[in-house]
């Protein structure tokens, strides 16, 4: 298929995400993002909830999800999230496919639950007990791939658990086992941007990688 015929698919959904944001106010975010780019996947966009721009990244829970399943990827229908500034986050993702079944984009629903959060946090006080908390999963919507890059590398850094100057090969090669789970390599450049965070050469951590495989 070719690249017009996937804009042709990508345009049929803007009309779709305008509808859907007019329909919900400023609350709410509609996002569409092309994946043949994923280090400036967002190509359209309508209200602002997250503060990106055309142009951001896809996030790393996508990375992640897209690495580990490709084009058997479900859509994530009414999940929440937490922003890295605290927003609470009710999302939706579907999953863009063309013809044949891959999958070439996605478009998101980004809903600002915070202030229903928040009377939920004073209603929860006076029903202490009756249920357990639920603490959603962060998940970072970056302005750009470096901030993507990151956040993939801290919550490596914190899977594995041992300071950086102190890994020996053997951490080393559970860090990188970590970061291509998360779907780090599907960033162009990564095992150079990885090969600088670890102090090692670029051969070195394509060494570590086949030592996972």
């Amino acid at each position: 298929m070719t690249a017009n015929e996937h804009q042709d698919i990508f345009k049929r959904y803007i009309p779709i995400a305008d509808m859907i944001a007019a329909t919900f106010g400023s609350r709410c975010e509609v996002v569409i993002h092309n994946l043949r780019d994923l280090e400036s996947s967002l190509i359209y966009i309508t209200g602002n909830v997250t503060g990106r721009k055309i142009g951001a990244p896809t996030t790393e829970v996508i990375l992640k999800e897209l690495v580990n399943q490709e084009d058997g990827i479900k859509d994530r229908l009414g999940q929440v999230t937490r922003t890295e500034d605290g927003k609470f986050i009710r999302t939706s993702t579907s999953f863009i496919r063309d013809s044949r079944g891959k999958v070439i984009g996605f478009m998101g629903i980004n809903f600002d639950i915070s202030a229903f959060a928040e009377m939920e946090s004073v209603i929860s006080e006076f029903t202490a007990g009756m249920n357990d908390a639920f603490v959603p999963p962060k998940e970072s919507y970056a302005q750009s791939v470096g901030e993507v890059f990151e956040k993939l590398i801290d919550d490596a850094l914190k899977e594995v658990g041992v300071p950086i100057e102190k890994m020996k090969k053997s951490d080393k090669v559970r860090f990188v086992k970590k970061l291509e789970e998360n779907g780090v390599f599907l960033i162009q450049g990564a095992a150079e941007r990885i090969s600088a965070v670890l102090g090692v050469t670029k051969q070195s951590v394509y060494n570590y990688l086949d030592e996972t495989r």
